[in-house]
């Protein structure tokens, strides 16, 4: 399973920072997602169905055609970038997040490798407070860097600076050029068969984690509950403590059931 991907592209920060001077700060658009924000998050659609300016929206198999807005004739470095990009385009967008602003724990389902569908980020505006987990792992992007991120995996954003985080985003298929510059080993270590079940050794690692404040910090960068297996796994292998990811699941299961059983039954 392939997490992130740093593409072999650096943009010119300073020209699509020049792009984001040729829009006005009444264009940007709060995210239609509400639910998943706190209200900084806003956008603006250079390409979207039938070139909507107000359409941050972008579909699933719809069939609707894509099409530049009248902002992308603004922003010639957004241009630059995507005329790199030797795969189908569908939505362009920039998206903002304000200073103190957070994107809550989320998975995008239409992108997963199954629907041949990627999104790409290009950050221009970025900080170091900026916090982004996908799959509870922390992903720091530079300014001018390009990313392939696998976002049907849970992830979550919070910009702890004080200054905006905006990234070029871009929507396009999974095709063979893509694909090219993935990793060709896509096994994640974790989720391998082979790995010895041992409950016991599984119930040493949570005596562990009862001692340890900052692993205890570490663990709860998801609530997902898949992400949180996985992530148990990874930090106890790390540490010594060999146990497979079912037995990890399993723990969850039955902790869960456990609770149900005491407060709901």
């Amino acid at each position: 399973m392939i997490r992130s991907v740093k593409l072999p592209f650096v943009f010119d920060v300073a020209s699509l920072s020049s792009d984001l001077n040729n829009i006005g700060p009444e264009e940007w658009i709060s995210h239609f997602n509400k639910h998943y924000h706190d209200g900084g998050w806003t956008g603006l659609a250079l390409r979207s169905p039938r070139g909507s300016i107000s359409n941050l929206v972008v579909p699933v198999n719809t069939q609707a055609a894509f099409v530049d807005t009248e902002l992308l004739n603004r922003c010639p470095a957004a241009n630059g970038v995507l005329s790199v990009f030797q795969s189908p385009i569908g939505s362009v967008r920039f998206l903002k997040l304000a200073p103190g602003a957070k994107i809550r724990e989320h998975r995008d389902y239409e992108l997963t490798p199954e629907s041949k569908q990627a999104r790409i980020h290009v950050p221009i505006v970025t900080n170091p407070e900026v916090e982004f987990f996908l799959d509870a792992d922390r992903v720091e992007m530079q300014p001018g860097e390009c990313w392939y991120l696998n976002l049907s995996l849970p992830h979550w954003i919070h910009n702890n600076g004080k200054t905006d985080r905006i990234h070029l985003v871009l929507n396009c298929e999974i095709n063979g050029w893509l694909r090219s510059f993935f990793p060709k080993d896509q096994v994640d270590e974790v989720e391998a068969s082979g790995s010895p079940s041992c409950p016991a050794e599984l119930e040493r690692f949570r005596k562990h984690v009862l001692n340890d404040l900052a692993l205890q910090q570490r663990l709860r960068q998801t609530n997902d509950r898949q992400s949180f297996a996985r992530l148990v796994v990874r930090e106890a292998r790390s540490r010594g403590f060999n146990f497979s990811l079912e037995d990890a699941v399993a723990a969850l299961t039955s902790a869960h059931r456990s609770w149900h059983d005491r407060w709901i039954n």
